[in-house]
């Protein structure tokens, strides 16, 4: 006896297929309004994280630079005339000194002074120039013999003549000036050393570049490029019981912190940057 043998084929017909897209494209587009755009733009908080760590990089290059000036006492290291270093040991940390000999320094640390007795270290002499950070030029000052101070004018000077009286006078300083430029008061004479720390990083970073552009400067021996945003001078009026940044230029007047020991700087990526992200990064370096 023969037997019928049933075959029976498996698979979808064209309606299941249909209903099917309509049901993926509907959960598809219902995820869309959803998530919006944490899926389109999933990729943007990993290009940001890398720019803010670009510009991290450079701002601590930058703050590198700053930091170099004035140094810190190293052994058998050869220092110039008029070279300011810093002691390493704590409790003298807030003295400062001036190399009034050059040469080399000597594989132990000296013994510091706080008068005005020069004392060798090695093949150089160093002289105590007072405090660190250096002030602003005061009235009735005991000024001595090495004394550095930070005028209103931007540049540091240090004292090569001084008096028996203390300075009641302030001297004239000017605002075009050289490095080595001599200004007298009172019997005092003051010598030009240069920019303050903060206004020669001023002018590092510009470059005579205008804020808003690109610019590529090398700090110690890395060049680094970066978009220019902010590069001034700020002083701080207080308003109410705290100080807000205060943006009038001029003279200080009263209820204003000391103008010139601010300097805010904002940076971003230079527009060759890849990725391109609107990331910037502020720093206010402080004048010590």
């Amino acid at each position: 006896m023969k037997t019928r043998k049933n075959n029976f084929l498996a698979g979808f017909t064209l309606i299941e297929v249909i209903i099917t897209l309509v049901l993926i494209a509907i959960v598809a587009a219902m995820m869309a309004a959803y998530f919006g755009k944490s899926i389109t733009q999933s990729s943007v908080p990993i290009f940001r994280l890398k720019a803010a760590g670009n510009l991290n990089q450079i701002m601590e290059k930058i703050t590198a630079y700053y930091n170099n000036d004035p140094a810190t006492w190293s052994p058998g290291k050869p220092y110039v005339l008029n070279q300011i270093v810093l002691p390493t040991a704590w409790k003298k940390k807030w003295y400062q000194y001036i190399c009034t000999t050059a040469g080399t320094s000597g594989s132990t640390e000296p013994t510091w002074r706080t008068d005005s007795t020069a004392f060798t270290d090695g093949g150089v002499t160093w002289t105590y120039g007072g405090d660190t950070p250096p002030k602003n030029w005061l009235t009735s000052t005991a000024y001595i013999v090495n004394a550095v101070v930070y005028p209103t004018n931007g540049y540091s000077y240090i004292c090569t003549v001084a008096a028996a009286l203390p300075a009641t006078t302030e001297p004239a300083w000017s605002t075009a000036v050289t490095v080595g430029a001599l200004v007298s008061a009172d019997g005092f004479t003051w010598k030009c050393r240069g920019p303050q720390p903060l206004l020669a990083l001023q002018t590092k970073i510009a470059g005579g570049v205008v804020s808003g552009q690109d610019h590529i400067q090398t700090f110690g021996v890395d060049s680094v490029s970066y978009r220019l945003i902010q590069n001034s001078f700020i002083r701080f009026v207080l308003s109410g019981s705290n100080y807000v940044e205060d943006t009038v230029t001029g003279a200080l007047a009263p209820g204003h912190a000391d103008y010139g020991k601010y300097l805010k700087v904002t940076i971003g990526l230079h527009s060759t940057a890849t990725p391109r992200t609107d990331e910037t990064l502020t720093t206010i370096f402080v004048r010590r």
